[in-house]
């Protein structure tokens, strides 16, 4: 029998993980909605995807505890910034993301290592 043990939900975990949740699982909506709108429709696929991804990661292993799911959650962030050198027209709202991102997981990756 496989036990698991939530993350625990302290303030600091808080104001981290829950931003990230909003952000990510609103992400796919908008970028679904953006496919039928603009010409760049696979482009938007596949953020929506990754974004989607980063939220399953965010609702069920993140909040586990489990040190893969902290280390994974990575890819947004980078997705996010790379997006942004690349699309300045966008920075500051891509360059936005991925610093509510980055900071969400620097409050939380005490309480993922400092556990034993």
């Amino acid at each position: 029998m496989m036990v698991s043990t939530l993350l625990a939900i302290n303030t600091r975990v808080k104001i981290g993980w829950i931003p990230m949740l909003v952000i990510s699982g609103s992400m796919p909506i908008s970028y679904l909605i953006l496919f039928f709108v603009d010409n760049m429709g696979i482009l938007f696929i596949l953020y929506a995807a990754i974004s989607l991804y980063a939220f399953l990661v965010l609702l069920i292993p993140f909040r586990e505890g489990k040190k893969w799911a902290w280390a994974a959650t990575w890819i947004l962030p980078v997705v996010l910034a790379l997006t942004a050198y690349f699309a300045p027209d966008y920075a500051p709202y891509y360059y936005g993301l991925a610093a509510v991102f980055t900071l969400g997981l620097l409050l939380t990756m005490k309480d993922f290592f400092s556990r034993q």
